[in-house]
């Protein structure tokens, strides 16, 4: 979550009339993220999130998320639901710009991410991934292995010099190098479906130490289940010095595992999918780093972690006895 495009209360009290939440008490920003603006909307109906997609967004894209929390809540799981306007319909336009309302989830993300909460987040994916087993959309992923060539070529064309050799000497030659190899080895025949793509410890809502939300599905897509997998090992299993963590990420695999069992291809390929998480949110953190108008009230998140995080699993990675694709 960001906020780009700012607002005022009048926007706001207008925008409100097109729906049946009641009227507006108090508004603020929601400054975590880097994709959308976002609002925190109190009003005498109850608390709403309000959602402005940003140009990074294709509109075609937004019924897909739409759908997929239908679909989720109608299955019982914890994620925001669409509120629809007073014609029915999901998606309005605000500023010009396409914009949807959902309700509020109760509940915090954890500062200091215990073993039992890595469980929990374990199972809490696998629980997800049931549920949509039986969502029939698809969508591309954008930010797939397809895609990064041209992230490196945009970083490469973007980022200065000496903020490269800064984070470290000959950081886009390790990054070609990664990539290259990933990319030699990747899994095509893995079981797919639909992935939240995002599932990091800022979308995960708690409450007594149990979760109680899983927000922000504006990265979800179609895609490896195991892939999702890997991005929350490397969102959940390190320390705050970048330190994996091996007892988190037994936990958070006894989690998914509990409620989806993986392959035996699928833990095969996971600590390659591990490296290739960390390669993907390396590059569009390295990005954004240099590419975010200075306008937007956004907390950038400085590419050094994962930096340190794909040293790690393409250490790990190495000993492995992959087969060329």
């Amino acid at each position: 979550m960001a906020v780009y495009t700012n607002l005022n209360e009048g926007h706001i009290i207008d925008f409100l009339k097109l729906y049946d939440i009641g009227e507006l008490i108090s508004f603020s920003e929601i400054t975590e993220g880097i994709e959308n603006s976002n609002f925190h909307l109190k009003t005498s109906n109850g608390n709403f999130i309000l959602t402005i997609f940003e140009k990074r967004v294709d509109i075609k894209d937004i019924p897909f998320f739409i759908k997929i929390m239908l679909h989720l809540n109608k299955n019982g799981y914890y994620c925001p639901e669409p509120i629809c306007d007073k014609n029915n319909k999901f998606l309005q336009k605000l500023k010009g710009k396409p914009t949807i309302v959902v309700n509020f989830l109760e509940g915090k993300s954890k500062n200091n991410v215990t073993i039992e909460d890595c469980n929990q987040v374990g199972s809490s994916m696998g629980l997800m991934h049931l549920s949509s087993e039986d969502f029939e959309l698809k969508r591309d992923n954008s930010l797939s292995i397809k895609g990064w060539q041209t992230l490196i070529k945009n970083c490469n064309n973007s980022v200065p010099v000496n903020v490269l050799n800064k984070l470290q000497p000959e950081l886009m030659k390790d990054i070609q190098n990664s990539f290259d190899f990933v990319s030699k080895f990747w899994p095509h025949d893995l079981p797919k479906g639909f992935i939240h793509g995002d599932f990091f410890p800022d979308n995960v809502f708690f409450i007594n130490n149990q979760i109680t939300g899983v927000i922000d599905f504006y990265f979800s897509c179609t895609d490896m289940l195991a892939y999702d997998l890997a991005i929350a090992i490397n969102a959940w299993c390190f320390d705050k010095q970048y330190n994996f963590q091996d007892k988190k990420y037994q936990a958070l695999l006894k989690g998914y595992n509990s409620k989806r069992k993986l392959s035996k291809d699928e833990e095969f390929f996971l600590p390659l999918l591990c490296q290739a998480a960390s390669l993907r949110f390396l590059l569009t953190r390295l990005f954004d780093w240099v590419n975010t108008p200075n306008e937007a009230n956004v907390v950038l998140k400085n590419p050094e972690e994962y930096i340190i995080k794909h040293k790690h699993f393409k250490k790990l990675v190495k000993n492995i006895k992959y087969v060329k694709n």
